[in-house]
């Protein structure tokens, strides 16, 4: 069997092939292109080519013709496929469905809970995005739990200076990884700043979110504003400010995911958890769930990113499609 994954959204494409048992290639067009998270101007022109396809058919061998499944997500640009052979053949599934996909196959877990926490990703609504959500594997099967996400928003709204979106961990520190100065996928810089900080903007950034039923994380479009606002107030130019605000956005990412892993170990009663999406690559986070003791084993996918959805696609057509029977009790990749 040979199955062909797509990966990213309008940013960190990927390219994943599986044959038989296993993954066989797999990369990142950033690292062909030699443009971060594949995002710049003119990126589409460069994408239309393919290159990460392109790469692993020539490194495989494989031919686009003999796979017997092509599987993306759902929030994948169209200008990624838009020149492939074989667009029309193109299988595609939910975007968190992937990143779920992505966590619990590779994993050597028989039954698992799955948790994805992202900025944001296609729902099943129109104009939803869904920023949390959560899952129960067990064999070949992903078995969906509940979904939580908000309104899309355009970035014109806001000058293209961020990426707005309600109901969500990933987003709510995105925006103040902006307030800090750091990039739009600098994240990881803030979780390392944030042990330089205190304390002192905890409350004031708490009190634009809240932690809801079945594992939500609340934060309308009111609050969004409310903490633009409350941050163009700040003096943002002085070290101890952005320290301080790094700290307290880090504390709360840790209680948001702490807090819908908590509901996702309730309705499952699984020791066992896999976790992907974005905000899985904060691994402090990851720890102080780690910590609490509610799970006794982890899988986290390495490319927790949007960049591992074209792995999850491509086992998703493997076992769910396909139905090519797990391997557990070994992880292989």
């Amino acid at each position: 069997m040979i199955v062909i994954g797509y990966g990213g959204s309008g940013h960190d494409f990927s390219t994943c092939i599986f044959k038989n048992d296993r993954i066989i290639s797999f990369i990142e067009d950033e690292r062909i292109l030699r443009e971060k998270h594949s995002f710049f101007p003119g990126m589409g022109q460069k994408l239309l080519k393919t290159p990460a396809l392109q790469y692993t058919l020539s490194q495989t061998g494989v031919q686009l013709e003999q796979a017997d499944f092509i599987v993306a997500n759902s929030s994948l640009e169209k200008y990624y496929y838009a020149r492939t052979a074989r667009k029309a053949d193109i299988c595609f599934i939910n975007h968190h469905l992937s990143h779920a996909a992505s966590a619990f196959y590779p994993s050597s877990f028989n039954k698992a809970a799955i948790l994805v926490i992202d900025g944001a990703g296609n729902s099943e609504h129109e104009g939803v995005l869904d920023s949390i959500s959560l899952w129960v594997g067990e064999e070949n099967r992903i078995d969906h739990i509940v979904s939580h996400g908000g309104r899309a928003i355009s970035r014109k709204q806001y000058g293209e200076t961020i990426d707005p979106t309600e109901h969500s961990i990933g987003g709510f520190y995105h925006i103040v990884t902006h307030f800090v100065g750091f990039g739009p996928f600098d994240q990881g810089k803030t979780m390392g700043l944030a042990p330089y900080g205190t304390d002192k903007y905890y409350k004031a950034l708490r009190a634009f979110v809240d932690y809801g039923e079945e594992g939500r994380f609340i934060f309308p479009l009111e609050q969004l504003d409310a903490l633009l606002e409350f941050g163009s107030q700040l003096p943002l130019e002085h070290f101890e400010v952005q320290a301080d605000l790094a700290w307290a956005a880090q504390k709360i990412v840790e209680e948001a995911v702490i807090h819908a892993a908590a509901y996702l170990r309730r309705v499952t009663g699984l020791d066992e958890i896999c976790i992907a999406g974005g905000v899985a690559l904060n691994s402090v986070a990851n720890y102080k769930l780690y910590k609490t003791g509610m799970f006794k084993r982890f899988f986290i996918q390495p490319a927790a990113g949007d960049n591992g959805t074209s792995i999850g696609a491509a086992y998703y057509g493997a076992h769910v499609l396909g139905q090519l029977p797990r391997k557990t009790g070994a992880v292989y990749v």
